[in-house]
């Protein structure tokens, strides 16, 4: 279909009028494009679909889980299937047994009914009549976790769909804080890129660290065997060594923002959220002290100064840096320190 375009409106927008004179001037234009069916230039390309039959060869299943617990969550498990077969290949890289859940064996009552009644105390009004808080309460204490699911048009299942829009229960707090997880899919996903930004911003979200996304799109069985043991083998190794990538931009503009929603208008509903965010830290507000607002200010003053403004000019690279040189100095001596008398006189300095 042809796409004109969105207006993204916060909850209560319609209560200004700048914001309700925003969404009727979209309105119009909209309505004006239909009337004249103007032409839209194509977001998006077809998806094209590359059949393509996994056919897995033998594992040696020689990988040890160390211990941790792993789990992996599908939307389809059926060996008939790229994904199945997939799940199974990963799942046989492994000398210890891993739990596989199904979603389409957990019992779910209904989707999400939005009525916030979980913004108190993360309990939703399901709790005690389907699967879906066990389910959740098994992701919440995996240390490894494997998200597998196909691809349906330009998403992934509806039971996925389902499944995550059900874990709202936890509203803004995230559960899979320092996890290890990979991502199967089955089906065109570097095609829709969209869809590979909503995985990525929903586990830096979470605080989890994405190890790999592994899809069957390589159309080469071998080449797919060699990726799934070689995701199984990082993860063990990234869980063994507590690694998680440094946030990124979503995680960091998603934080900042739920963050300043969960201190101001939204805490009263999210009282949950609120507790929690101020028992980990989360209200890391910028710290405004008396000695940084006095060297702003003065600061700000010499910079009206036209010679101080030009001294300024030439030296922000060099005092942007200074406190990371100083660092440096500081190792690279302990390091020559370590390293002995042979050391010491060999003239090299940090630069």
């Amino acid at each position: 279909m042809r796409f004109f375009g969105s207006h993204s409106a916060a909850m209560y927008d319609l209560l200004e009028a700048p914001e309700r004179e925003r969404l009727a001037l979209f309105g119009r234009h909209f309505f004006e494009a239909i009337a004249a069916d103007a032409p839209m230039p194509r977001a998006h390309d077809p998806i094209e679909l590359r059949p393509f039959t996994y056919a897995p060869a033998p594992s040696a299943g020689a990988l040890s889980t160390g211990g941790r617990r792993v789990i992996v969550v599908a939307d389809q498990t059926d060996e008939a299937t790229n994904l199945g077969r997939m799940v199974d290949r990963f799942r046989r890289s492994f000398a210890d047994p891993i739990e596989v859940v199904d979603l389409r064996e957990v019992r779910i009552r209904g989707g999400c009914a939005g009525c916030i009644q979980c913004g108190l105390d993360n309990t939703c009004i399901y709790r005690d009549v389907d699967e879906v808080f066990a389910t959740y309460a098994k992701l919440k204490a995996a240390d490894v976790l494997v998200l597998a699911g196909e691809v349906k048009d330009r998403y992934l299942s509806s039971r996925w769909k389902l499944f995550l829009d059900r874990g709202f229960f936890h509203n803004h707090v995230p559960i899979l804080v320092g996890k290890q997880v990979g991502l199967l899919v089955s089906g065109p996903l570097r095609q829709i890129a969209n869809l590979r930004q909503v995985l990525e911003g929903y586990l830096e979200c979470q605080r989890a660290n994405l190890v790999e996304i592994v899809t069957d799109e390589c159309a080469d069985s071998g080449e797919l065997d060699l990726q799934l043991e070689s995701l199984a083998r990082r993860l063990i190794a990234c869980a063994d060594s507590g690694y998680v990538r440094a946030p990124g931009f979503l995680s960091v503009a998603g934080g900042k923002l739920f963050r300043d929603e969960i201190w101001g208008p939204m805490r009263l509903v999210f009282q949950a959220d609120h507790r929690y965010y101020r028992r980990h830290g989360f209200y890391d507000f910028p710290k405004r002290s008396v000695a940084t607002r006095l060297r702003e200010a003065i600061y700000g003053l010499l910079l009206k100064i036209p010679a101080f403004r030009r001294e300024f000019r030439k030296r922000i690279k060099q005092e942007m840096v200074r406190p990371l040189a100083k660092l440096v100095d500081e190792l690279d001596g302990a390091e020559d320190e370590a390293a002995g008398p042979a050391r010491a006189g060999d003239g090299r300095r940090a630069s």
